[in-house]
């Protein structure tokens, strides 16, 4: 094997270890919400809080990522969501809310660095390598929901929050030697032109796109089973909705941005506008019906865009931008504003259901906002490129 081939391949290991570590040890949480909110004695608004620290933490640290050398940013990363499973796991209730934040900001790091460190090593495979990017992103959401509930049932709660621990010592073991060599990434070269990326329209329209689809995605993995189970199913049917509709979501993340870049461009529109419009769908159905076979309809509905409409963003940040520079400064942009509106969700779900007793008001709330990434979206893809 060549050299180049070698790099190459590394590079791809490198994204497929460390994408596989950032929903694994958020998503776990969803599915055993109930389980936290009777050990630690918390309300909804209060387990709300807790579910959106990750996400502020998110939009918070993705600000000033861009500042610091991307070798040793990632290091930390890792480091911190490894710190950070262990605290939640054995510091009792200041532990949980800390080591949550922890978590949060260690792949706050990840998110900002990796779109532009496959727009730099990977140019000609772009499509392709967010494509794969965004399908280990699913995987990593899936199996954090897949082993929650047998991860309680063989272990008490410490154990099981902490054994996603195991995969950021494996990130941390593989990623260290290389980045200590200097093999992943080139200094960057100074931009022959400093763009201001705040005044510029498609900064805000990609910000918007991303903070509203991740508003939906975020509030779905911590509070969908609640939902469902309020609605009088079972809380193993209602798990398994969770996961199926991150089973749909999979191949969709991997060859929806690839399908993207491949049809033709005047079904882009449709195909973007039928993705963002399945998360309205999906909510509807979950507002209006209570029989088992339409909440499995919704469920596999709201798996499609659930998948694609991440991949999307990550692609338009890359396509949007004249060159790695921007991108890395857009990314941190977008998922820094985007994360702090997607934290809001998860609060006011709980909140809105303290004060109403049920998750109607809820759902129609994200049924509304299904509709508006339906709008920034396709302004999205509009937007021009920042050069």
């Amino acid at each position: 094997m060549t050299s180049f081939k070698k790099i190459f391949w590394l590079n791809i290991f490198i994204v497929i270890i460390i994408a596989f570590n950032l929903r694994a040890p958020i998503t776990t949480i969803g599915p055993m919400v109930d389980v936290i909110k009777e050990e630690f004695n918390l309300n909804s608004t209060f387990l709300g809080i807790l579910t959106s620290l990750p996400l502020i933490a998110f939009g918070s640290i993705s600000f000033i990522v861009g500042y610091f050398s991307a070798i040793r940013a990632v290091i930390v990363g890792i480091f911190l969501i490894f710190i950070g499973e262990l605290l939640r796991s054995y510091l009792g209730l200041y532990g949980l809310f800390i080591g949550m934040l922890a978590i949060g900001c260690g792949i706050a790091i990840a998110n900002v660095v990796l779109p532009s460190f496959i727009k730099e090593k990977f140019p000609k495979q772009m499509s392709s390598v967010m494509g794969l990017y965004s399908f280990i992103l699913s995987v990593s959401s899936i199996v954090g929901i897949a082993l929650a509930t047998p991860l309680l049932h063989a272990f008490n709660l410490s154990l099981a929050m902490v054994f996603w621990a195991i995969f950021a010592f494996i990130a941390l073991v593989i990623y260290f030697p290389q980045a200590k060599n200097g093999r992943l990434f080139r200094a960057k070269k100074p931009s022959s032109k400093q763009v201001n990326i705040f005044k510029h329209p498609t900064t805000w329209k990609i910000t918007l796109f991303m903070g509203f689809q991740s508003f939906l995605a975020y509030s779905l993995f911590f509070w969908y089973v609640q939902i469902v189970t309020e609605k009088g199913f079972a809380k193993d049917f209602a798990t398994n909705m969770l996961l199926f509709g991150q089973l749909v979501a999979m191949p969709v993340s991997l060859f929806g941005p690839l399908l993207l870049g491949k049809i033709k461009k005047e079904y882009h529109t449709s195909y973007i506008a039928i993705l963002c419009a399945m998360y309205a769908i999906s909510f509807g159905i979950l507002l209006i019906c209570n029989n088992e076979f339409m909440i499995i309809l919704g469920a596999f509905i709201m798996g499609f865009p659930w998948g694609g409409v991440f991949g999307i963003v990550l692609l338009f940040i890359a396509q949007k931008s004249h060159n790695a520079q921007i991108a890395a400064r857009l990314s941190a942009f977008a998922q820094g504003f985007g994360y702090l509106i997607a934290a809001q969700g998860q609060w006011i779900i709980g909140f809105l259901h303290d004060q109403f007793g049920n998750f109607s008001g809820a759902i129609v709330m994200l049924f509304a906002i299904g509709i508006i990434v339906n709008i920034v979206g396709y302004l999205s893809y509009k937007s021009e490129v920042i050069k």
